[in-house]
């Protein structure tokens, strides 16, 4: 293939990388637009303008996009460094980090991915790298909460479930113009240091 084909070849690969990448962007609006993951790749071709054809030639089913949304969302909490959050050695440290990374990522990602997990079918059937992440940071926390608080495994896990509700509100009272960042990152420190606290089993 001569130099001029190379290029027109790399050309059209481009293209149709941001053509997907263009796709996930706008089924992501959709989702925090709508309060909702039932959306469909005939939703996105129509904002879009483009066809039906062309949003399942890159993904087969809704299912497929919404795993390709989330994705994202997974590479964007990993270089922003939850890993590390969930390693602090103790669940105070850990749960309070790992809330200040998301409540931050929710309010410049959108909530994309409380949207998607609500849905119980979505939660049971999604795979992919966020379902693995979050499998794993609910795990680790869980195992943090049940070895300080003195829980079982159950409630230790449901303690991590109902902390996670601080941020995911702090969030969405920032993007409604309720209360500015700064205060919710404080309310979330606060709230969840308190909460804690109060789960502590007495001397």
């Amino acid at each position: 293939m001569d130099d001029m084909g190379q290029r027109s070849e790399g050309h059209t690969r481009m293209k149709a990388a941001d053509r997907a990448v263009t796709m996930v962007e706008e089924a992501d609006r959709q989702i925090n637009l709508r309060r909702s993951a039932r959306i469909s790749p005939a939703d996105i071709a129509g904002d879009l303008g483009t066809s039906r054809s062309l949003v399942y030639s890159y993904f087969a089913d809704p299912a497929a996009l919404l795993v390709a949304v989330l994705d994202r969302h997974a590479e964007l909490l990993t270089a922003a460094g939850i890993d590390a959050a969930i390693e602090r050695p103790d669940f105070a440290s850990a749960m309070t980090d790992c809330s200040l990374i998301y409540l931050k990522h929710v309010v410049d990602h959108g909530a994309a991915i409380e949207l998607c997990f609500r849905d119980k079918w979505l939660a049971r059937n999604l795979e992919g790298a966020m379902h693995r992440l979050g499998n794993s940071i609910y795990r680790r926390l869980a195992r943090k909460a049940q070895r300080e608080l003195n829980y079982s495994a159950h409630d230790a896990l449901g303690v991590v479930q109902i902390l996670q509700a601080v941020p995911e509100e702090g969030a969405r009272l920032v993007r409604n113009g309720e209360v500015s960042f700064e205060m919710a990152e404080s309310l979330c420190r606060r709230l969840i240091a308190a909460s804690i606290d109060e789960l502590r089993p007495a001397n």
